[in-house]
């Protein structure tokens, strides 16, 4: 895993402020490579956290023998073995044993044909020095981000983050979008391709962008979620399962390679369970697992016992982080400066994954993406796909009727759906949770987070294969014996009784009582900075909206509507925007 940034037409870009900046994603090794030899010249930085092959010779910008390409990468190719054979009995051969080597030949071999055949996590630039060809690819979820900026004179700006961009120098005019501050309101995360500033975009997940050298930009799509094909009248409770199963557990097999053992986030849950279960069968050496819980905080929903006994049952060497008020205020600025982009997610990766760091952990395991594909979520069940959008709205957002339409649309028409479709198909409320709310703010932020403090998180339920499956089994069978049939039935045998007859909860940070006492994050201040910030951009603050969150607050302790105000002040404010 690593950070990386690039410039395409700049004469000066500020290397020491941006290799700052990703120095957290990458504090093992750091490169720079610049090119002034044609009309417009090219500079690519990288810092790198080392996984695979953390030799020398993994080292970043990775240039190719004859010099014809030069390619930065961060990310994880699960299946890079079965790519090197392949590569090996055409004749390529291999310094070292890093899949960055692999990705580099691999697109010398195949062109463009290379991001379709790719089985990982990835957000990548190639720049091929003879034709002065720019192509940067992003992985098919989005699990890594990458965010560009072209402006009117040619030039073109990527990173993995805002903040490499904005310690850059090259961007002249900063502006908050307006658009991108209703999407937060609303869902309390941008809604992509936007950032939070205007002119910044997200590279669409699943696809490549290549700028010819006649400046024109293509973008092309290499794997899309398109709707499930028609599978045999067949399937079976039990086949069902068993497929899952045996496909899951490829998944682990393929995510647990590198030069550092992975360890688990363990949650309390099915989900993080059944990752350790299966991941412990194949580990000879022991894993390691942590868990948040709670003290001193009301009404915190605690699953940290049944995480711990999960690992007792498992046999796995367990770590409880107790969290109260004094860690939250000590982590709280270092969970901002993480964020890269306000979010009313990712705090508690942030606690958990200091937990991880703690305990020496360089990769983990989540089961993020299990909700999403093997239907977890109670609203997707409500008989449409607007109920469903509508069940992650924000209350009390202050946006406009018109601007929720248009926002609720943006998400459908992201997921290739419109508002008329049903959900007697799980697969159509799949593809809105894969691409809006997974996307837009889980994804985001635990990649942030856990970039920010060294640590590489992967996700098994998301490889492409197990997707595919999920996708194609129709949903009778996901639900027939309840919400994730499918997961609960191949956890009957690897988990304790009472987190498998345990309802779902959730990680619920017990915000409530810590805003409501500190001075910090009274509605006078918040509503402060927000209207100095904003009205530096032409931007009002919407007071009724704040004020109405804060009621919210101290009369039913929800957290959520005024924990968007919070962190969008104090952003703006270590920002300085």
């Amino acid at each position: 895993m690593c950070g990386l940034f690039g410039a395409l037409g700049y004469s000066t870009v500020n290397t020491d402020a941006v290799f700052t900046a990703l120095q957290e994603r990458g504090p093992d090794d750091r490169g720079r490579w610049r090119d002034d030899t044609g009309a417009e010249g090219i500079e690519l930085l990288q810092t790198r956290l080392a996984i695979q092959d953390c030799s020398p010779l993994g080292h970043q910008p990775m240039v190719a023998e004859d010099g014809r390409l030069v390619l930065i990468f961060n990310g994880e190719i699960y299946n890079q073995r079965e790519l090197r054979t392949e590569l090996e009995s055409e004749g390529w051969t291999f310094r070292s044993n890093c899949d960055t080597e692999v990705l580099l030949n691999g697109f010398l071999h195949w062109g463009q044909g290379v991001w379709a055949k790719l089985n990982g996590i990835f957000a990548a630039a190639c720049w091929e020095t003879n034709s002065r060809r720019l192509t940067l690819a992003r992985d098919r979820f989005g699990v890594k981000p990458l965010l560009w900026n072209c402006d009117a004179f040619g030039r073109c700006l990527f990173s993995s983050e805002l903040s490499a961009l904005l310690a850059s120098g090259c961007l002249r005019t900063i502006r908050i979008d307006p658009h991108a501050l209703e999407s937060y309101q609303l869902w309390g995360a941008v809604t992509a391709p936007r950032t939070m500033l205007n002119g910044i975009n997200s590279l669409k997940a699943g696809h490549s962008a290549v700028r010819e050298p006649d400046g024109v930009w293509i973008l092309h799509s290499f794997a899309e979620l398109n709707p499930p094909t028609t599978e045999p009248a067949d399937w079976t409770l039990e086949s069902a399962t068993e497929a899952v199963g045996e496909a899951l557990r490829r998944s682990i097999e393929r995510q647990s390679i590198g030069d550092h053992p992975v360890g688990m986030y363990l949650s309390g849950g099915i989900d993080s369970g059944l990752l350790a279960a299966i991941l412990k069968e194949q580990q000879t050496h022991p894993v390691h697992s942590v868990s948040v819980g709670f003290q001193g905080l009301k009404g915190a929903v605690d699953e940290s016992d049944r995480a711990a006994a999960t690992a007792a049952h498992l046999g796995l060497q367990h770590r409880t982080m107790r969290i109260g008020a004094e860690q939250l205020d000590h982590q709280f600025d270092a969970f901002i400066a993480a964020i890269d982009q306000p979010s009313i997610d990712g705090f508690n990766t942030f606690l958990v994954t200091s937990a991880a760091r703690e305990e020496g952990m360089r990769v983990a395991f989540s089961g993020l993406g299990a909700d999403e594909i093997f239907g977890g979520y109670p609203h997707m069940l409500l008989g449409s796909l607007a109920k469903a959008n509508q069940a992650r709205n924000l209350r009390i957002s202050g946006v406009s009727r018109g601007s929720k339409k248009r926002l609720t649309q943006e998400r459908l028409t992201q997921a290739g759906l419109n508002e008329g479709v049903g959900v007697e198909d799980q697969s159509a409320c799949s593809r809105l949770e894969l691409t809006g709310y997974l996307h837009d703010t889980l994804l985001r932020d635990a990649d942030a987070t856990t970039m920010a403090q060294g640590l590489e998180l992967r996700v098994p339920f998301l490889d492409q294969n197990l997707v595919d499956l999920a996708l194609r089994i129709p949903q009778d069978l996901h639900q027939e014996e309840g919400r994730k049939t499918l997961l609960r039935r191949l956890a009957t045998s690897q988990l304790p009784a009472e987190v498998l007859k345990a309802p779902k909860q959730g990680f619920n940070l017990a915000l409530a009582p810590w805003l409501l006492n500190r001075p910090r994050f009274q509605p006078q201040r918040v509503a402060s900075i927000l209207s100095k910030a904003l009205s530096r951009h032409d931007l009002p603050i919407s007071r009724s909206s704040l004020a109405g969150s804060w009621i919210l607050l101290k009369t039913t302790g929800r957290i959520a509507p005024y924990w968007r105000w919070v962190v969008l002040a104090e952003w703006l404010m270590q920002t300085d925007l």
